[in-house]
């Protein structure tokens, strides 16, 4: 990637010395941001712009240049990629529009560049995007004319659209944040993402990562590059809808669609997932400030309202409000003008008239060892103490970089010191404080250390073989209950006591054997919610019940579950299924009829080891429940997440399974098992 970057020689391919040319706009580009490498310009016209001869064609080049930005009809893309080639140019970006964004006509043309691409060892960018920009080369290839607003910064920006892209460095900079590299990558049909993201991570002139994609490539593999992360990425994910949102035969499909899929390995890898630019640009100013190493706040503002906003979010978002110290309290009573103000935490400063008290306030604050950060709330309207205040905030960015503790500062203000305010300050500002608060909130949650996100080594007892028998008799579609049974149990995943029965007399026979009561379902694979139309019938304490059951639910088949009855517990589900870019995903949740009540699930990407099984059961509410309520005795829960560790094993070592249901999962003070499960096998 260092090459597409650092490029000291650019070739602008597609140039002619027509007005509407989009071409010259690269060459503006280059200009404005002030490229030092050598520009050269082809187009079949020849001619010359900005001064530069424009050669009439690549072959025609006095040197190989190291990149060449290439825009001309996308049907004479791939001979262009050649002629490159020939060159011995190996870095190109494509910005031509007209390939498979426009439907699977085209793609024809995106396998010529592919093999071109092959065949001479390139590497491209696009096609269908505006190219690379480097802030510290002056490197600027877009296709669009830009300027450069901001200063270089240390925030790098990948995105699936240029004008999204485009738009966020425009955010940036009207907060005076700059940025060190941006890539724009269209089609992604050779450099993705994940290319993208691992070489932003070793960049030493990046401190944070923004993404906005559409769709993602290679899932596992971007979230092992994210799991290396000591920066903090941010990511944008759009188009939410999708193949997930198709009615799929089990809880798990249905409730672990694609975009939830997104959420869950975001969250498992530690990416932060963004819902609109606004946010993107709040977490941005948020991971720019010193890191923040606790949850105690502290909160000092000039207004009582903007106070009381700032109580109700450090709530929302989990922070701790030391009180200040006596000394600290009779410094503000000591300035305070009529004495009707109680200077608790969060400290209303509006009885209180001297900055250069607020100052001194702030820098007592952060110098305290139980106070691991501050949002700082100044509003004033700019007639008198307009210098002053501005004077404050710098003052506040210089005590922040002086003790290494985040200060979110919140100015309310006229529009035009707003401005003079975000251009002299030299860091973000925030204009409301629950932005101000979650943007610290993410800051203090990012734990900026490599993390392992996927378990690497299986539990004891399992046998990939036996699994691989019990299933190997299974076609396309729904898999025998008897055959899945067998499956799991090669994963050490226990079923409740069960057998298979095809008339009224083996049932009663399955259920003797058993032991009462007993539990009869239907064993017919077209049937998935069995309570909702009756085929089951539960509790059946003696032989004749069996029977009269059977004859009951033989209009759904002839062959029958019998199941001894479990013992009282509390149901849960843990199924899963396959997803075409993360892999196997595990879904864990309330089970039984609250799977659909409550909707109350979590997801992980497979496979999984306790501490990650944990995490799931965790963000159920459910959880609690598990350790003992109102003198009920505790549950296994041990036992819950080792369950959910195998099944994980099990989606990740049968890819075949396209999904499996587990619900209920009964989990007692012994142990836990599934009292029905089912699952369908694909082709693969």
């Amino acid at each position: 990637m260092e090459r597409f970057f650092d490029a000291t020689s650019v070739a602008v391919i597609g140039v002619s010395s027509s007005p509407t040319n989009l071409g010259r706009a690269i060459v503006f580009n280059l200009m404005e941001f002030q490229y030092q490498g050598l520009i050269y310009l082809v187009g079949p016209k020849g001619g010359v712009f900005a001064g530069h001869r424009i050669y009439r064609s690549v072959a025609d080049l006095p040197e190989t240049v190291d990149l060449a930005a290439v825009l001309v009809p996308a049907r004479a893309v791939p001979e262009v990629i050649r002629q490159c080639g020939e060159k011995g140019i190996r870095r190109i970006v494509v910005e031509s529009a007209g390939f498979r964004e426009l439907g699977d006509d085209r793609a024809e043309l995106e396998k010529e560049m592919q093999e071109a691409l092959t065949r001479y060892g390139i590497r491209m960018i696009g096609p269908n995007c505006i190219g690379v920009i480097n802030r510290h080369t002056g490197l600027a290839v877009p296709f669009m004319p830009m300027r450069a607003e901001a200063p270089p910064g240390r925030v790098a920006i990948i995105s699936q659209s240029g004008g999204v892209g485009a738009t966020m460095i425009n955010h940036c900079a009207a907060e005076g944040i700059g940025f060190s590299k941006f890539a724009s990558i269209g089609n992604k049909l050779d450099v993705n993402e994940n290319d993208l993201l691992a070489y932003y991570l070793e960049d030493p002139k990046t401190d944070v990562i923004f993404g906005y994609l559409e769709g993602i490539a290679q899932g596992r593999r971007l979230m092992e590059i994210a799991a290396r992360a000591t920066k903090p990425i941010v990511v944008h994910k759009s188009n939410r809808g999708g193949a997930g949102a198709v009615i799929a035969r089990s809880h798990s499909a249905s409730l672990a669609t694609d975009d939830a899929v997104t959420d869950a390995a975001f969250r498992q890898c530690g990416m932060l997932r963004v819902t609109d630019q606004n946010e993107g640009l709040t977490a941005i100013k948020g991971f720019l400030l010193p890191t923040m190493r606790g949850r105690r706040l502290a909160v000092i503002s000039r207004s009582g309202g903007h106070a009381v906003m700032a109580a109700d979010a450090a709530d929302e978002f989990g922070f701790q409000l030391p009180p200040f110290p006596e000394e600290l309290v009779k410094m503000a009573e000591s300035h305070a003008r009529a004495g009707v103000i109680q200077f608790h935490n969060p400290m209303d400063l509006g009885d209180v008239f001297d900055l250069e008290l607020y100052e001194k306030l702030a820098r007592h604050t952060v110098a305290r060892p139980d106070i691991d950060g501050l949002l700082f709330i100044h509003n004033y309207q700019g007639i008198f103490d307009a210098e002053g205040s501005r004077q404050l905030v710098k003052s506040l960015g210089r005590l922040m970089a002086e003790a290494q503790k985040p200060i979110a500062v919140c100015v309310f203000t006229m529009h035009k010191e707003l401005e003079l305010n975000r251009k002299s300050a030299g860091y973000p500002l925030f204009t409301d404080p629950r932005d101000a608060l979650r943007a610290l909130a993410w800051n203090r949650d990012f734990g900026g250390k490599p993390r392992r996100v996927f378990a690497d080594e299986r539990p004891h007892g399992v046998d990939p073989e036996k699994t691989r028998r019990a299933l190997a008799a299974s076609a396309e579609g729904p898999v025998a209950p008897d055959a899945l049974a067998a499956a799991l149990a090669g994963y050490g995943i226990a079923t409740v006591p069960w057998a298979v029965a095809a008339d009224e007399e083996e049932a009663a026979a399955c259920a003797r054997r058993l032991g009462f009561p007993v539990a009869v379902k239907t064993a017919a694979l077209q049937v998935v919610h069995k309570t909702d139309v009756g085929a089951v019938a539960l509790d059946l304490p003696h032989e004749e019940a069996v029977r009269d059951a059977y004859r009951r639910l033989a209009r759904f088949g002839p062959t029958v579950l019998v199941q001894k009855m479990a013992s009282p517990g509390m149901e849960w589900i843990i199924g899963g299924r396959q997803d075409e870019n993360f892999g196997p995903v595990v879904l864990v949740g309330l089970g039984g009829v609250y799977v659909e009540v409550f909707k109350e699930t979590a997801m992980g990407i497979g496979p999984l080891d306790k501490e990650q099984a944990r995490e799931l059961v965790e963000r159920c509410r459910g959880a609690a429940l598990l350790r003992g309520v109102r003198g009920r005795p505790p549950l296994h829960e041990d036992a819950l997440l080792e369950t959910i560790v195998r099944l994980s094993w099990f989606l990740y070592d049968c890819p075949q399974i396209a999904e499996v249901d587990m619900n209920p999962v009964r989990v007692d003070e012994q142990g836990c098992m599934a009292l029905d499960w089912r699952a369908v096998v694909r082709k693969v």
